[in-house]
């Protein structure tokens, strides 16, 4: 039998947003028994919640989310646990002993899935460091993703790692809900809204290929 996971942090109102943004507002501004038809309104960032990060967000002449091919958002992927490291930065020897490989999407397991039910944003959270960041580079893989709001370390300097990924066309996920999925191989569908913009929120699922 095969199992869908779905990876999508609902978004509402309140929900815990990178640091400085706007928290999403989730509004009914018409309703059936008042107007004859439900209507909503959403007022939301582009790196809400689970979400796409498009090369537009740190590369000058970056293309939108909505040029980021569907295949390298669908397609095989892994699950890796790292819920075991110490520090908060993962290291391109903890991944090496995962044997990745070219066109790879690979998932991130950090235990960062912890700080999204959190009201404040922060202090510390586990991130890619450049070094594993070079590494995946190297590798050539299609996709990476993680389960905080952000892959890098905040306020790194000009962000060298979200530009060391998207400048060589990887895929960045972030704000991904891992918390039941266990260390595997999947098929992944990630779906960002198909819009010019910097990023945008997605639906992303796993689907287990165990029959």
């Amino acid at each position: 039998m095969i199992k869908v996971f779905d990876l999508t942090l609902p978004i509402r109102n309140n929900m815990l947003v990178w640091q400085g943004d706007s928290p999403p507002s989730l509004s009914q501004i018409a309703t059936v028994k008042k107007h004859g038809v439900a209507l909503s309104q959403f007022n939301f960032g582009s790196h809400t919640g689970t979400h796409v990060d498009a090369p537009k967000h740190f590369l000058t002449k970056g293309k939108g989310v909505n040029k980021i091919s569907l295949e390298k958002l669908i397609g095989n992927c892994r699950v890796l646990d790292l819920t075991h490291l110490k520090g908060n930065e993962i290291l391109a020897s903890d991944l090496k002993p995962f044997g990745i490989k070219e066109g790879d999407r690979i998932l991130f397991k950090t235990g960062n899935f912890r700080l999204l039910k959190k009201k404040s944003f922060p202090k510390t959270y586990v991130s890619l460091s450049l070094e594993a960041s070079r590494f995946l580079v190297q590798k050539k893989i299609n996709l990476v993703g993680t389960d905080f709001l952000g892959i890098e370390k905040k306020s790194s300097p000009g962000h060298p790692v979200h530009k060391a990924l998207l400048s060589k066309g990887i895929v960045i996920v972030e704000g991904l809900d891992l918390e039941k999925i266990p260390q595997g191989k999947y098929k992944i569908i990630c779906l960002p809204l198909r819009v010019d913009s910097d990023g945008s929120p997605a639906r992303v699922v796993l689907i287990s290929q165990k029959v």
